[in-house]
């Protein structure tokens, strides 16, 4: 029986066992009171990329505050990892008690910038480090990838599948993506699940070979959906399918149905279009629609606006669910910070090209005649000018912050795509937007230096 479907019930458990075995370290060690801050963050940006934009946030703070283990969860870790009655006794009343910080949902950001910290006693700011890790990765990996294909669009429709998409968990996260951008999604699961509207995109190609012929196919489909939905023409030759689906909706026409448009899934999509849309109005069909599709990207796009191709509405499934040009993002979980009672010890890594920064961090984001020129990682507590972007969600283990509607999502993303320079969402440029860090950082940064050479770095001999 196929039992790998992931439940919410079973989200206490994504994580690695190896995570468990360090909350027994610390619970032997007396360590449990002690707080850790850590950042999520994304290290370096892909070489096709000028930006990431955040998602997930949501999820991770659902999981967080429901963070607990059942009766059946803790019977197997007590079994599983022959914990001690006083270790169990912790994972029975175990609880997310910590702080969150973060970007909003939807935002900008640049390699390095901090998009969640976390600060936590350090079993539970350890034990959730893989659920933050995936569900951010998938949704950032998905929205950033998004927003490039929606900005290419110049404005018009763009639609997205979810049939190509690594698993189910995946389709349904890339719907609430596309949403986010205001693209219709045919998801029915994701429809039920959020009490919105479901709908049918158009034909398939089964549907027109069941047929004895293309015309009868296009006018049964457009008869029975109320010329709802757009026809798909390439079934067996394209500028044949045009003209059979024009016969199609001339004589449907007659009978008050209107048809919304057609599709085209192969060839050289700006001729097709082009040849279309001068068949279609000649025709006197100007009302109807072209919907392109075919393996489309941003890149794909982007060329076709810039020839003014008559194209009402692009979709894309597999480019840009599963993105061959940035199919990976750097993103890691680092300490940055311990506390013991009142005492606090900035951390970091200084391994070659890994090297994290120390102490609970603000980004700052700098304007200027109301455009955004640059983001300062500095210090939580320094004054500086600029946008702080990390508010807090979670206040020990509650939820401080009102998340906004996917609708509010949007508005906020367009809101500060307009405040960013051009270049930064120039699909096929290079474009570097400013991110330094603050001299009050830096000069932590060499004080944390200087203490781990002193209290880690010494001779030995063997």
């Amino acid at each position: 029986m196929v039992n790998d479907f992931v439940s919410k019930e079973d989200l206490p458990f994504f994580t690695s066992g190896s995570r468990f075995s360090l909350a027994s370290v610390f619970l032997k060690e007396g360590m449990q009171d002690m707080h850790a801050t850590f950042d999520l963050l994304i290290r370096e940006l892909p070489q096709s990329r000028n930006f990431f934009i955040f998602g997930g946030l949501e999820h991770v703070a659902h999981y967080l505050r429901n963070l607990k283990f059942n009766d059946e969860q803790l019977k197997w870790l007590e079994a599983q990892f022959k914990f001690s009655p006083e270790e169990m006794k912790y994972f029975e009343n175990f609880r997310f008690s910590g702080d969150m910080w973060a970007m909003p949902e939807g935002s900008l950001f640049f390699p390095n910038e901090p998009i969640i910290r976390i600060s936590a006693p350090i079993i539970e700011a350890q034990i959730i480090e893989m659920f933050l890790i995936n569900a951010v990765y998938l949704q950032t990996a998905l929205a950033s990838k998004l927003a490039r294909f929606v900005i290419a669009a110049n404005g018009k429709q763009v639609g997205i599948g979810f049939n190509r998409s690594y698993g189910t968990d995946a389709a349904m996260k890339s719907a609430r993506i596309n949403e986010i951008f205001g693209n219709p999604n045919s998801l029915v699961l994701y429809h039920f699940k959020h009490g919105s509207q479901a709908f049918g995109s158009g034909t398939f190609h089964y549907l027109i070979m069941s047929f004895d012929n293309e015309v009868d196919a296009f006018k049964a489909y457009l008869k029975h959906m109320g010329g709802k939905g757009y026809v798909l023409v390439d079934t067996y030759d394209s500028i044949r399918g045009i003209k059979n689906f024009i016969k199609a909706a001339k004589e449907v026409e007659k009978e008050g149905v209107k048809a919304t448009g057609i599709q085209l899934d192969s060839g050289d999509l700006y001729e097709l279009s082009v040849t279309a849309r001068k068949m279609l109005d000649e025709a006197g069909l100007s009302y109807v629609k072209i919907f392109a599709m075919s393996n489309l990207d941003e890149w794909k796009v982007a060329a076709l606006e810039s020839k003014n191709a008559p194209i009402d509405v692009y979709a894309g499934v597999t480019e840009l669910l599963t993105p061959s040009d940035a199919p990976t993002l750097e993103l890691v979980y680092k300490l940055s910070e311990i506390k013991k009672g009142a005492s606090i010890f900035p951390k970091m890594k200084t391994s070659t090209q890994k090297v994290s920064l120390p102490g609970r961090k603000q980004v700052f984001r700098e304007s200027k005649n109301g455009k955004y020129v640059c983001d300062v990682i500095g210090i939580e507590k320094e004054q500086r000018s600029g946008e702080k972007m990390l508010a807090p969600i979670i206040q020990n283990g509650e939820v401080v912050y009102k998340f906004p509607s996917i609708e509010e999502i949007r508005k906020y993303f367009y809101a500060e795509k307009e405040k960013f320079s051009p270049a930064v969402f120039d699909i096929n440029a290079k474009y570097d937007y400013p991110v330094s860090v603050s001299d009050e950082l830096q000069k932590l940064v060499k004080q944390t230096r200087e203490e781990i050479e002193r209290t880690h770095h010494y001779d030995t001999d063997f």
